[in-house]
């Protein structure tokens, strides 16, 4: 497991309503622990040596970080890493097209992470402008996904 996955995976435990995490492997092993008003993350490896981590962002400034404005244009975000799906179904029509209107809550695309469908929502009305990722690919965590045009 890289640095990427354990600070994604520390991202996903910290959103969560889970209080502890341990992952046991063979060479490897993390233990995710939330104390009452901090996270303290712990890491352990034969080869990684033990790191503390505390995270102090608040959430309505984590919620800003996802979307970031390029050339009056926002940039929508994958919060987590997983699956990107356009659609709900195979056989459904896409939430969102080049050039199709959105509104500001409306499903823009799905990010499948452990077998759980993510809805992410539009966080501006607007005009999709450009869609980075082709359906059924990976995405990882803070990866640009889509651009929207107020």
């Amino acid at each position: 497991m890289d640095f990427r996955q354990i600070k994604n995976l520390m991202k996903e435990f910290e959103d969560s309503k889970i209080h502890k995490l341990e992952i046991n492997d063979k060479d490897f092993s993390i233990k995710l622990e939330k104390q009452e008003h901090s996270n303290t993350f712990s890491v352990s490896s034969p080869f990684v040596p033990v790191n503390s981590f505390a995270e102090t962002n608040s959430a309505k400034e984590k919620e800003q970080e996802k979307y970031i404005e390029n050339n009056h244009n926002t940039v929508v975000k994958s919060p987590l890493v997983g699956t990107y799906y356009q659609a709900s179904s195979p056989d459904s029509e896409p939430f969102v097209k080049l050039n199709k209107t959105v509104h500001k809550g409306d499903v823009l695309f799905i990010v499948e992470a452990m077998k759980v469908m993510n809805e992410i929502t539009s966080p501006v009305s607007g005009t999709i402008v450009k869609i980075n990722v082709k359906d059924g690919t990976m995405v990882e965590f803070d990866q640009a996904v889509l651009e929207i045009v107020e």
